[in-house]
């Protein structure tokens, strides 16, 4: 299902795949916003870089996101305070408040056309207003204007409101098509439809040919090397739904609830008009097996907006990590020439500025801040873990190899259009009935590290509930860490 930005957005000419062998001095595995970003950067410090995208520029987590672009990322400060201290937490709240001032100025210099747009961002409460007033407390400390207010435009009741003035709103997919133009002027090679399937070293490999590199960016969403790194063992993975609307009066803000789940809301312009984006739900991937989450969020737009027309519907997937900040920095002390930025905790657009620049600083020798809240070596591995590498080769070679063949009566008591895991004779398989009573039959486990996957009936998708990789009814991968699809057995 396709964000507002990917329907709008103007059909790119194709790049070329990668085939055969490159030498660079950077490869940066993403085509999303972070790698490019990353791009941009490395040109700007006069060092060559190629970028490796599996599908099309932008058209991942990229392409699904609200476009947001606000160092407000709900009830954040306070926290960091609290668990990193006052320091670490005001280089995030400065990082990320430069990271809306650079998007202002790159947008400008560039001439990207995005619909970026000034405005205000609020925190709203309908349960009292104490986490609202800690909250400002935190951001006021760490240098960031923020006020609290009672009055909003919302639809609905709040008990009040903190806003973040001269935040801003833009096209997400837009920006990041403009600036990859721009890069490939300057020198960047993007290829598309290039799946890395692995990293031997500092040699990065795909389908068709290989990339020899000095340094290795991991912008890829979610890191698809499990060691060293152990990001499978730090993250999970989150699903949120959005909805656009039409003929529904504009919001001048952009809205996020206080509570975990609740409504988000901003107006984009979509074909000439406006329309009313609307998210909510964090709900891990491989858990929405009732599905309905589009259904609902309809229903609650109808409520605030009885004669609204659905425009559009999509889902979008982000990594979190335990303490809400993400891993930007060296990928291991094993690999010191590996980067990686992950773990945006919905919250990728200021934070893919703030790692682009940090990461590009490292590879161009300039000095790091040490010690920065990104670092990814704040996660401590147990010694234990170490032992993790073994059973993870033999997690992926037990996999077993099913023989696809149903029964007719056990392919009919699946109802049309849905998908289940459906066992025969002592095996598991993954099966959607399409239709037109088509069954495809797939793997029931994820090839990344053997999990039984779950059928996601908003999205028609098949997604594991351990590390978050997606897959269509026909074994395609939608997102990783997989990179190697649901492959059948002829």
């Amino acid at each position: 299902m396709a964000s507002i930005w990917q329907e709008k957005g103007e059909s790119e000419a194709p790049r070329a795949r990668l085939e055969g062998e490159l030498e660079t001095e950077a490869a940066i595995i993403g085509g999303g916003l972070t790698g490019v970003l990353t791009a941009y950067r490395l040109q700007e410090r006069g060092m060559e870089a190629c970028i490796l995208e599996a599908d099309t520029v932008g058209s991942g987590t990229t392409g699904g996101s609200t476009g947001k672009v606000t160092a407000q990322h709900g009830l954040i400060y306070a926290k960091l305070i609290r668990t990193f201290g006052r320091d670490k937490a005001k280089e995030y709240a400065k990082l990320n408040s430069m990271a809306v001032e650079e998007y202002a100025y790159l947008i400008e210099k560039e001439e990207i056309k995005c619909d970026f747009m000034r405005c205000s961002a609020y925190l709203y409460s309908r349960e009292g207003m104490a986490e609202l007033r800690e909250e400002a407390d935190a951001a006021k400390r760490l240098g960031i204007n923020a006020v609290l207010s009672e009055v909003t435009k919302l639809p609905f009741p709040v008990d009040g409101a903190l806003c973040f003035p001269d935040q801003a709103r833009f096209d997400p997919l837009a920006f990041t098509r403009g600036l990859a133009a721009q890069v490939e002027k300057k020198g960047v090679r993007i290829f598309e439809k290039t799946r890395v399937t692995g990293v031997e070293n500092m040699r990065v490999l795909t389908a068709e040919g290989a990339v020899q590199a000095k340094h290795i960016v991991f912008a890829c969403h979610y890191p698809i090397v499990n060691i060293p790194g152990y990001y499978f063992l730090r993250m999970s993975q989150q699903g949120s739904f959005a909805i656009a609307l039409r003929g529904v009066q504009p919001v001048s803000g952009v809205y996020l609830d206080v509570q975990q789940g609740g409504l988000s809301l901003r107006s984009a312009r979509f074909r000439d008009e406006d329309v009313l984006i609307l998210a909510a739900y964090d709900v891990r991937s491989g858990k929405n097996s009732v599905g309905g989450k589009y259904r609902e969020l309809l229903s609650a737009a109808r409520r605030f907006y009885p004669e609204c027309g659905l425009v559009a519907q999509w889902s979008a997937q982000d990594c979190r990590t335990a303490d809400e900040v993400p891993y930007i920095g060296r990928y291991s002390p094993d690999m010191p020439d590996w980067y990686v930025a992950t773990g945006f905790n919905k919250w990728g657009i200021t934070n893919a500025m703030v790692a682009a620049e940090r990461i590009a600083a490292m590879i161009a020798g300039e000095k790091a801040a040490e010690g920065s809240v990104y670092d990814p070596a704040r996660f401590k591995l147990l010694p234990s873990m170490k032992n993790l590498a073994g059973d993870v080769g033999n997690t992926i070679a037990g996999l077993a190899k099913e023989a696809f063949s149903l029964p007719e009566e056990t392919l009919s008591a699946l109802p049309r259009g849905e998908g289940s895991i459906v066992e025969h004779e002592g095996e598991k398989y993954a099966v959607y009935r399409d239709e037109a009573g088509e069954a495809h039959i797939l793997p029931s486990r994820c090839p990344h590290l053997g999990c039984r996957l779950e059928w996601n009936p908003d999205d028609r998708a098949w997604e594991c509930p351990c590390h978050g990789s997606r897959f269509d009814v026909d074994g395609a991968i939608l997102s990783g860490p997989a990179v190697r699809g649901l492959e059948r057995e002829e």
